[in-house]
């Protein structure tokens, strides 16, 4: 079986979840104070981390979630909730193919058709899928360094610019807590951190499993953080405007003017934006691959290229950018992803105690 070290995992959930979530303002509902909802969003994402996605991995650890899913719910209704599954992962890659196709045709490539350039990310990822999920923990974990020292790079040009100005999050809790409650739950928890159940497709191939839970936690909290401290910097850069712009972040870049001679660097976002939708998309198109791989037994190249025509061909579901963005928020992050990040994860642990505790009875018999 393929193996992924604890250095992999961490850089692909640092990347995975940041992914292009850091570029955009989110909980943009609760205003100045959209920072303190995305602090609000981590502390309940890592209550169902740490206490529903962890907790079925201590009690099944050798398992994967569909193991896991036809383990408890037998083979009927496994094959039912597991194929839901594949849907699943299915659309967020397709969302992001759709999000990588429209940003470059908006910020790069205006005159390259949509379906060649949707077609070439679906390539690209369909080559990585096919070699194996530790080459792709291994890519992640050589990218993330680089991706870190751009966004410091980014960070200090905006600070040196005189770009900031902290009274545009001031004064904190104007409005008072409702409005960050009401912007963080659910949305930020469907998005971005609700979104490691992805990875419980990938916890059975670590390596040094131990040190695994401890790992993944202080990954969740960084990224996490990291996007808190992203949010509260656009803020202090744009004010209200910050809710108005497509990517706050590119917008702020395109003001810098340091020293007079360093200006327009925008290509760097555009470059971050690129490489985290491009591994979130092939981090869901691995997780529909490896759950329908288990339910069929069926051949890889099957299977990657069954899941990998529907990623493609299910991208042009949406007419433009700006209707996925509207559904997402109306539609999936309230009532769809939910099901999926928490209420089934919930059902299957309920379902294991059970399992464990009659499997106790019946030892202590």
């Amino acid at each position: 079986m393929e193996r992924i070290s604890l250095n992999q995992l961490g850089s692909m959930i640092v990347l995975f979840l940041i992914g292009s979530s850091s570029l955009f303002l989110l909980a943009s509902d609760a205003s100045k104070d959209a920072w303190l909802a995305v602090i609000v969003g981590m502390l309940c994402g890592l209550l169902i981390l740490w206490g529903v996605n962890l907790s079925l991995y201590r009690l099944m650890p050798q398992k994967n979630l569909i193991e896991i899913i036809f383990e408890l719910m037998g083979k009927p209704l496994g094959y039912v909730i597991s194929i839901t599954y594949v849907l699943y992962f299915c659309y967020k890659s397709i969302r992001n193919v759709r999000e990588f196709g429209d940003l470059i045709i908006m910020y790069l490539l205006p005159q390259t058709p949509l379906p060649v350039l949707m077609l070439v990310v679906c390539l690209l990822a369909t080559y990585t899928v096919f070699h194996g999920v530790d080459v792709f923990f291994r890519m992640a974990e050589a990218i993330l360094p680089v991706v870190v020292i751009i966004y410091i790079f980014l960070f200090l040009l905006v600070a040196w610019s005189g770009l900031l100005h902290v009274e545009n999050v001031t004064p904190v809790l104007d409005n008072g807590f409702k409005p960050v409650w009401e912007a963080a739950v659910p949305e930020l928890i469907s998005f971005p951190f609700g979104e490691i159940i992805l990875f419980m497709m990938f916890w059975k191939y670590t390596e040094h499993e131990g040190n695994m839970a401890s790992l993944v936690v202080k990954c969740f909290l960084f990224s996490g953080l990291f996007i808190t401290f992203t949010n509260f910097f656009i803020l202090a850069g744009l004010g209200s405007l910050a809710g108005k712009v497509t990517i706050p972040l590119m917008q702020m870049t395109n003001l810098i003017d340091f020293a007079q001679f360093l200006e327009r660097i925008d290509p760097l976002v555009a470059l971050l934006l690129f490489t985290g939708v491009f591994f979130k998309l092939t981090a869901y198109y691995f997780g529909a691959v490896l759950a329908l791989k288990q339910m069929l037994n069926s051949s890889k190249i099957f299977t990657v290229l069954t899941i990998g025509s529907m990623i493609y061909f299910g991208s042009f579901i949406f007419r433009n950018y700006m209707e996925q963005v509207w559904f997402g928020f109306r539609y999936n992050v309230k009532y769809h992803f939910p099901i999926f990040q928490i209420w089934i994860p919930l059902l299957l642990l309920v379902l294991a105690i059970i399992k464990k505790r009659r499997s106790e009875k019946v030892h202590a018999k």
